[in-house]
Order: structure tokens, then sequence, then C-alpha cells
């Protein structure tokens, strides 16, 4: 009998349940329903997480999910499911035509035993998923990050807004060749992954484990390195309450060079 590994068990029930999510959100979208931008952004994220819910809950696989809308879960054991329905709510409440779901599977709620990770891209459908220890993937397409890039001629992703301080980042603003804020820190990761950015920084101790946990698996299997909470490589608790501060890079070369800026 072949033995078939949690990860691929579990692929075409991560797919489904993100095309779902897609598929939900964007007929919310183009309902344009009469609401604030406070409510649409609420109704949004309640409709995916109950996307995420139901179909999870049809597949009859007992399942532990910790989400950033809430945890529960579907029968004794099983694996657990780290999800944040939408990443970018205000992009898609906006317009703006950025905002993913994320979803990472783990069989102990760590970091490190993630096993699988899927990002889809809300709008375009594009998928980023990867395996432990088997690589990352951009559709079909195998993907690895950026060449290592000096920060001055480097494409540097930040996340300066509610307020954060300036304190510890005014050195990749300064010195970065192009910036950009994006606003999902889960497609960020996957563009770092396939090489459109070379470094994501978010130092404001706001960003979630769920919103990271698929992406920052993505990033390690596609050849990046990241920095979490001053540790190489960070493990961490995969739960809601969990914030971390975040810097990644295309390569271990890059994230050296753009931690000597923030010295």
């Amino acid at each position: 009998m072949v033995s078939i590994s949690l990860a691929s068990a579990w692929a075409p029930i991560l797919l489904e349940v993100a095309e779902n999510v897609r598929s939900r959100t964007r007929k919310t979208m183009l309902n344009k329903p009469a609401l604030g931008f406070f409510e649409l952004k609420k109704l949004l994220d309640s409709e995916a997480q109950q996307t995420i819910h139901e179909t999870l809950k049809q597949t009859g696989k007992p399942v532990r999910v910790i989400s950033e809308e809430g945890d529960y879960s579907f029968g004794r054991g099983g694996p657990y499911l780290t999800v944040d329905p939408v990443d970018g709510t205000t992009n898609m409440a906006k317009g703006i035509p950025f905002a993913a779901t994320s979803l990472a599977l783990s069989n102990k709620p760590r970091l490190s035993r993630i096993v699988a990770g899927l990002v889809m891209n809300l709008y375009t459908g594009e998928v980023y998923r990867a395996e432990r220890n088997k690589g990352a993937w951009q559709g079909a397409r195998r993907i690895s990050s950026a060449k290592s890039k000096p920060i001055p001629e480097a494409m540097v992703s930040i996340d300066i807004s509610k307020g954060a301080p300036f304190e510890g980042v005014e050195g990749p603003i300064r010195e970065a060749g192009h910036l950009r804020q994006l606003g999902s820190a889960a497609l960020s990761l996957c563009h770092l992954a396939s090489g459109l950015v070379d470094a994501h920084v978010d130092v404001r101790n706001l960003l979630r484990a769920t919103d990271v946990a698929a992406g920052l698996l993505i990033l390690k299997e596609a050849g990046g390195a990241y920095m979490i909470d001053g540790a190489l490589d960070g493990d961490l608790e995969l739960s809601r309450a969990r914030t971390l501060k975040l810097v990644a890079a295309s390569t271990p070369w890059t994230l050296d060079e753009i931690l000597k800026t923030m010295v």
C-alpha cells in the first residue's frame, strides 16, 4: 500500500477551500452591497470565514482550525489548519486588487511543524503553494526567490501603517532602491518567494502568525530567509493572538544586508 503524506492528502482540500473563498468574496464585491467601508470589511471577513467552515465540515475530516476570526475544530484530533480568511481586507473593501486567502497545514501548532502552505490571490486566482522539503510553486511553475541584490538596487516591501514608529526602519527606507507598501503580508511573501521583490520588512509587532504562516513556508522552500523577533529562521506558536516582528529576504545574504541597515 502506498503511503500518502499529510500534505499530499490535504492538497486538494486546501485548493478547494481557497477557490470557494475566492468565489464567495468575488460574488460579494460584484453585487456591491450598499454598506459603508467598515461594514463591508466585516462582511468580507465573515463570509470568507463561513466559507472555510462550511468547506471543511463537508470533507468529514477531523481538523483543528486556528483563524484570525476565531478557532474551532471538527472531530477529534487531526492536523492544525492556520488560516487568514482574507489577508488584505482593507484593499478588497476599497477595490484595490491585492488580497489573498492564506492556509497553512501543520501537525502541531508551531511554524516549524507546517507541512504545507497555500496562498491564493483572491482577484486573479493565482496560487502559490509549498510542501516542506519539496519546494514551492506558483501555479504549475517551480519558483525560487530572486538572486542576492545590494540594498541600493533592491525592491523592498515595508509596512509602516497604523502609527508605527520609524525606529528601526529608517535604514531600509533611506537605502532601498525601491519601496512598496502593498497591504497583504501573505501575498508580499509570495512575491518575495517568486522574485518580484527582494525583501519584506514589518517590525510594528502588529503582524499576526495567521497572516504569515503559509507565506513563510513558501518563501523558505523557494530559497528565501527570514528573521522573527530577532531570531534567524525563528519558530513561533501558531495562534491568532501571537504577533511578531518580521524581516524577510530573497536570500540569506540579502537578509544580512538589510539587517545591517537596521542597526
